[in-house]
């Protein structure tokens, strides 16, 4: 109500029903989660042979690609992506999918020890290692940052009570930086991308979006210029054209421009806009809690998500939302006796 009202008395699209679908879609990840709780709360069981039945899929279509590379991208339909090696995809339209799904397993081990309070043993790690492996076959930074942030909060409490640890930890952090520094082209990336996203001219569309939003959300602050205008599905080029960029490659095909939830919000619905999600996300962390019928590990994953909104269009992509509902239904419910009983191989 919020979003379809504001838009229409103070946004730039006047079109009611554009308004109306495209704020459905900006919430489109509460509105499945919601309704894969109704569906599955009861049936764990199901869930789990679904879940690990993707997991499956996933790692099958891994080795398709790295066996016949190219090749494969060709029989499918896939864009190669490279940057400037391969990043392999599998079955999946884009690299950060398959990478995400390697979070959402590896969160998926960590849950199953958080609510029994116990360390990883030997086979976990190696699990949550052949994730990151696949991570890097893949290429995305988000979710190399990802997988040490669920690490973290894992033996969050852990490392508090041990400081020999902890130091131990930053150490080996120290390490890996310093690797990455001069043996890999990752921390230059990532600095090159932050300098290129104060600069409209720049191809790093994603921090392009990012910056533009924040100029947007300062000229048309509180509240941006309204739902399906900048960023979205259904946004037009009326925002694009004031700021004289709805002739530039990236806009005119529509490529990027939909993959920063961050800056689609704060575009779209500027500092209120923010506030307004920050207590959705903040409600849904109270009511997952609320009904869960078993500790869970849902705060780090939910901290993930957010995360990876910065960089990805995780509330609107169909895959984000629902293999992220996925695991918080699994997170929130118990499985039975003779749940527990079944061996999966993966």
């Amino acid at each position: 109500m919020y979003s379809v009202v504001i838009s229409l008395i103070f946004g730039v699209n006047g079109n009611f029903l554009e308004i109306l679908f495209q704020t459905l879609i900006s919430i489109k990840f509460f509105i499945i989660l919601l309704a894969f709780i109704e569906l599955f709360k009861y049936n764990y069981k199901t869930l789990n042979k679904f879940f690990f039945i993707v997991i499956g899929f996933t790692v099958f279509g891994l080795l398709l690609h790295l066996s016949f590379g190219l090749k494969f991208n060709q029989w499918i339909g896939i864009s190669a992506f490279a940057r400037p090696d391969t990043r392999y995809v599998g079955f999946f339209t884009h690299p950060n999918h398959l990478a995400y799904m390697m979070i959402i397993y590896a969160g998926y081990i960590l849950n199953n020890k958080y609510k029994i309070n116990k360390n990883l043993n030997f086979k976990d790690l190696l699990k949550i290692l052949i994730c990151f492996i696949i991570i890097i076959l893949a290429d995305s930074r988000t979710a190399m940052l990802s997988i040490g942030l669920l690490i973290t909060a894992f033996y969050s409490k852990y490392f508090i009570k041990n400081y020999k640890v902890l130091l131990s930890f930053l150490f080996l952090g120290f390490l890996a930086s310093i690797y990455a520094y001069f043996f890999t082209g990752l921390l230059d990336s990532i600095a090159q991308n932050i300098n290129q996203s104060m600069d409209l001219t720049s191809s790093y569309i994603r921090g392009n979006m990012i910056y533009l939003s924040g100029l947007i959300s300062i000229d048309y602050f509180p509240i941006g210029t309204g739902a399906a205008t900048f960023g979205s599905v259904i946004s037009d080029d009326i925002v694009y054209e004031i700021y004289g960029q709805a002739d530039r490659y990236y806009f005119k095909n529509e490529q990027g421009i939909y993959d920063s939830n961050v800056a689609s919000i704060i575009g779209e619905y500027g500092v209120m806009g923010i506030i307004f999600f920050f207590f959705m996300f903040y409600y849904l962390l109270s009511f997952l809690k609320k009904i869960s019928t078993t500790k869970t590990f849902v705060f780090p994953i939910i901290l993930v998500f957010l995360f990876y909104s910065i960089t990805n269009p995780m509330l609107t992509n169909n895959l984000y939302t629902i293999i992220t509902s996925i695991l918080l239904v699994l997170f929130i419910t118990k499985s039975s006796d003779t749940q527990n009983k079944i061996k999966w191989k993966f």
